[in-house]
């Protein structure tokens, strides 16, 4: 197994609506805490890691490509992959981002599912581990809200392209063109870091801004 990864040369339960989640409470503390956000793939799953919540662009980035098996031993291949990132990557892990899998004909290929729950439990799992917050979010996003917070940003060059195109695009309005040369798996799970650093950030937001309110 091969896992491919870049690091950007710059300095610095169900569907979810940020409406909705923005009125959950969150602990200030978790924008000091690492966010490790995957994009689930039967061959390629992406990853990116941001060592803070406070940071934009992600410390690290890249692709586990993973070769054909069975079910179980590819959905295994990947989690041990990512523990194996999980572990290089130094900072307290505060909450995992994963993309969950579109029904496709009124349910997800078999073995995409599978994939995603394997990282699913795994990510859960995180939380009675030492080194993680026993505060660890675990959140799942729907590929259609990814697409509709970032692609908006891709630009004029990009808007008659293909989804993944205009995601690309999307990621590179947000974060620069030196993510032009990511591979594709890559920049969707930034893409889906890129939403959940939004999500938590407005959900402590909020908070902060009700404990102000007076009774």
């Amino acid at each position: 197994m091969n896992v491919s990864t870049k690091k950007p040369s710059v300095k610095s339960r169900g569907d979810t609506s940020l409406d909705r989640l923005s009125r959950k409470k969150s602990d200030p503390e978790v924008l000091q805490r690492g966010v490790l956000a995957i994009d689930p793939g039967s061959h390629q799953t992406g990853w990116a890691w941001w060592k803070t919540m406070e940071e934009v662009h992600p410390a690290a980035a890249g692709v586990i490509e993973v070769p054909n098996g069975s079910l179980a031993e590819r959905a295994t291949l990947v989690r041990s992959e990512l523990q194996r990132i999980y572990e290089l990557c130094d900072p307290v892990l505060g909450s995992v981002a994963i993309e969950r899998p579109i029904p496709r004909h009124r349910k997800p290929a078999i073995s995409l599912e599978a994939v995603f729950s394997e990282i699913n439990t795994w990510s859960r799992g995180l939380g009675k581990k030492r080194g993680v917050s026993p505060g660890l979010v675990v959140r799942t996003y729907n590929n259609q809200t990814v697409k509709a917070t970032v692609s908006p940003r891709c630009g004029e060059w990009a808007k008659d392209g293909s989804a993944k195109e205009k995601l690309m695009a999307g990621v590179i309005g947000h974060l620069g063109t030196e993510y032009r040369c990511y591979p594709e798996d890559a920049i969707d799970a930034i893409a889906i870091g890129l939403l959940h650093l939004l999500v938590i950030r407005q959900e402590v937001l909020v908070d902060m801004m009700l404990k102000d309110v007076p009774e």
